[in-house]
């Protein structure tokens, strides 16, 4: 768990057990200034290897797109549902089968902002790597706001 209690640009989690099935990190936050989205590297994987599609459901209605294809990160927000300096967002990040080194790794991402935008995205690391290292960082604003909080939880499946 980390709970900010200064502003931070990135958040990391290192040395994640490999003693479980899935992997849960689920974040509220709110950007110090500016608007913008969250972003996430695996490994510290900058190469062009996240693959996600998504659908977004606000006011206006319900659309979908194929957010990355081969991006060097993955996007946990759109930019219909970024993260703002008044309210703050809440994601959750599940990756299946994480420990794995014979498959790539997929994941369910789920968003909102409260007052606007929904979003569910099902996205795809292109490595047969076993997860080890997240790090969480923002594109369009420069820190997380204090009180924003990082949690990761490990799963055992029957």
């Amino acid at each position: 768990e980390v709970t900010l209690t200064v502003a931070a640009s990135s958040v990391s989690f290192g040395s994640i057990s490999q003693d479980y099935s899935d992997l849960v990190l689920e974040i509220s936050a709110k950007a110090v200034e500016g608007n913008g989205v969250v972003r996430m590297r695996i490994n510290g994987d900058s190469g062009a290897n996240y693959y996600s599609v998504a659908m977004f459901s606000n006011a206006a209605g319900t659309t979908s797109s194929s957010l990355n294809s081969g991006f060097n990160q993955q996007t946990l927000t759109h930019s219909e549902n970024s993260i703002s300096t008044s309210i703050f967002n809440l994601m959750k990040v599940e990756f299946q089968d994480y420990s794995a080194t014979d498959k790539h790794k997929s994941y369910l991402i789920r968003s909102n902002e409260s007052s606007f935008t929904t979003q569910a995205l099902a996205g795809r690391w292109a490595s047969t790597s076993a997860l080890t290292s997240l790090y969480i960082y923002g594109g369009g604003f420069t820190n997380f706001a204090i009180g924003s909080t990082f949690y990761l939880y490990q799963l055992v499946s029957e």
